[in-house]
């Protein structure tokens, strides 16, 4: 569910627009589907929860944002919390190293895969990109 939050959010800030609705689809085994769709006074999870899958055999889930305006013209929470704005500093820079080495160059941790080795230690799998020699500058 993260990485389809990172992935719409990410695709939200690159077209410099908002989503005023979420909505999430789940595809299940015996191909019958649900959907809800909440506006944003809620979050993915929150969703997700609506949906009451217990044991369900769950085959696809799809998150759209749906209300889309142009970002300028979105109402915007103001916020007295210095920790809002270093969390959208954060994302711009995540946004900028994407543009540049990729779509897995930076995300969560938690979204980090796990291997297990010949030993049974778990070890993390990361896409890290090829950096530049220090002191050449690459477009």
């Amino acid at each position: 569910m993260l990485d389809l939050v990172e992935e719409v959010a990410g695709r939200l800030r690159e077209s410099r627009q908002a989503a005023g609705a979420l909505a999430l689809s789940v595809r299940y085994v015996d191909h019958t589907s649900s959907t809800r769709s909440r506006l944003l006074t809620t979050t993915a999870y929150d969703l997700y929860s609506l949906l009451g899958l217990q044991r369900a055999r769950v085959r696809g889930i799809s998150l759209r944002a749906q209300d889309l305006r142009p970002l300028d013209h979105a109402p915007q929470q103001l916020s007295l919390d210095a920790d809002d704005d270093r969390a959208r500093a954060v994302e711009a820079v995540a946004d900028r190293a994407r543009a540049r080495y990729g779509p897995g160059t930076l995300r969560p941790a938690t979204l980090a895969s796990t291997q297990r080795t010949s030993a049974g230690i778990h070890r993390a799998e990361t896409f890290l990109p090829t950096l530049p020699p220090p002191g050449r500058n690459h477009p």
